[in-house]
């Protein structure tokens, strides 16, 4: 994608940033391997949408689009399905089961959620 990908310390308000300028993903070191991996796929993402042209988009849609974009690529809907099934629905297990962070699974819920509404509709 010819994206640098760069540690930057944050104040704990977020995790990482994309700058579209000099097309560099900052990304917090002293986040958990989780959290890495889950900030760096949305981070990822952004620099997609922005290759794509949706900068356009308000940044509350750009932000839920590549909130579900993240979760989409990172939970496997069989592994989902497993992980579910083992621990009964709780999220932190299921979370670390996944290698995600609970805030992706709950993305991925939500999103769930909002496709079967919109398919039983």
């Amino acid at each position: 994608m010819g994206v640098l990908i760069e540690d930057k310390e944050f104040d704990g308000s977020q995790c990482g940033e994309y700058d579209p300028m000099s097309r560099t993903a900052f990304i917090d070191p002293t986040m958990s391997m989780e959290q890495l991996v889950c900030t760096l796929q949305h981070e990822l993402i952004h620099a997609k949408h922005f290759d794509d042209g949706l900068r356009l988009l308000s940044h509350k849609k750009e932000e839920c689009l590549t909130r579900k974009e993240t979760a989409l690529a990172l939970i496997n809907p069989v592994d989902y399905m497993h992980a579910e099934d083992l621990y009964g629905g709780e999220p932190y297990a299921m979370a670390q089961e996944l290698g995600i962070t609970v805030s992706v699974l709950h993305d991925y819920r939500h999103w769930l959620h909002d496709n079967i509404s919109t398919r039983a509709a």
